[in-house]
């Protein structure tokens, strides 16, 4: 069916499914780690999307092989990805509202920018991506201090300061993961290369889950269910493959504005599908913190093919 229709409406659709699926990514994670323990969601999804992914490549024959020596690099970047980012992602927001987490994770393509400024080789921010970086600064310090001052300070409560935290955790574990992709230069097919990827950090997390005594406490719920599902088929499965549709037939800068637009969708979901609510300074610092992701992503505009790997930070959120 998506072969049948024209160029413009097949980029209109991976475009739509780009920005509410990923967006609606972190609506799925607050439910889920709601109902099961974190490494049981981490786990579930990634084996539950890698086996997805092993099932198309069978039947459209696609080898599931990958060049000697890239194995160990694929389970390296795997468990960045999917085990240490995912599990922190969905550790966070079970101590903030999931819109709130969505505005934190937006920071990555600064985090990334600043690493490869300190890396040999690495790209360097022009003038507006350092007036981006330090407004993204000032913009997570607008975004936290209402609830932090308020949570913290007041009442006692560290969950929203600790959750932050963890928060910042996963968006320096995706960078890292980033950065290291960047320079692995994998010669693996990019389809298969994630699937051993989700599924190296599937297992990690379910060994995780098993040694922690978390399937034994698991209590699968009927939303919990729903949540990890979703979570697989569409934020691994087709947000991955609509994200690399975009990648080979869209220019990278156009594809890279999911950073900030992702945010705004889950914000709104947060607020329409599970009653959260920011206030007036928090939604300001989330103003802020769009405009500056999208002042570093377009100020790397000369970049080019270069930065597809290090701007794919939520391939399979």
């Amino acid at each position: 069916m998506f072969n049948r229709l024209s160029p413009s409406m097949r980029v209109a659709l991976a475009f739509a499914t780009v920005y509410l699926v990923w967006g609606s990514t972190y609506v799925a994670i607050k439910v889920a780690g709601e109902h099961l323990p974190v490494p049981v969601v981490s786990g579930a999804r990634s084996l539950f999307s890698a086996c997805l992914i092993g099932l198309i490549c069978v039947v459209r024959r696609k080898s599931l092989r990958v060049p000697k020596g890239e194995w160990w690099k694929l389970i390296v970047i795997g468990l960045l990805f999917m085990s240490a980012n995912n599990m922190m992602l969905t550790w966070g927001e079970t101590m903030v509202p999931s819109g709130f987490a969505s505005l934190i994770i937006s920071t990555l393509p600064i985090v990334i920018a600043l690493m490869e400024m300190g890396l040999p080789g690495g790209d360097r921010l022009n003038k507006r991506g350092w007036a981006g970086t330090l407004l993204g600064t000032a913009g997570i310090g607008v975004l936290l201090w209402p609830s932090l001052h308020h949570h913290a300070v007041r009442s006692g409560d560290e969950r929203p300061l600790l959750g932050t935290l963890v928060l910042l955790g996963a968006v320096l574990a995706w960078a890292v993961g980033s950065v290291l992709s960047r320079r692995f230069r994998f010669k693996a097919d990019t389809f298969v290369a994630t699937g051993w990827q989700i599924g190296a950090a599937g297992i990690f997390n379910m060994g995780l889950a098993l040694a922690t005594g978390g399937l034994r406490r698991a209590v699968w719920t009927w939303h919990g269910v729903e949540a990890v599902a979703y979570l697989s088929i569409f934020g691994s499965l087709c947000g991955l493959v609509a994200f690399t549709y975009l990648l080979q037939n869209v220019a990278v800068t156009k594809v890279s504005t999911y950073a900030f637009v992702n945010p705004v969708i889950a914000v709104l979901l947060g607020v329409v599908l599970l009653g959260e609510r920011l206030g007036p300074t928090e939604i300001l610092g989330m103003a802020v913190i769009v405009c500056s992701v999208a002042m570093v992503v377009l100020s790397r505009v000369e970049i080019g093919k270069k930065e597809i790997v290090g701007m794919s930070g939520q391939a399979v959120e």
